[in-house]
């Protein structure tokens, strides 16, 4: 519940940045992190339910 709330907030972090004019390779750089931070997540979900 916490991994899902924190992804939320990231969400959101992304979505502010993007909608107030932020410097766009800042933006990009955001977008990559959270894109890379969740496929991440989602290895590490996958491999722990097949490990049991």
């Amino acid at each position: 519940m916490v991994r899902l709330i924190a992804i939320i907030v990231l969400i959101a972090l992304a979505y502010v940045l993007v909608r107030y004019d932020t410097r766009e390779n800042i933006q990009k750089g955001i977008i990559v992190v959270l894109c890379s931070a969740f496929a991440v997540y989602l290895v590490a979900v996958v491999v722990s339910e097949l490990i049991r």
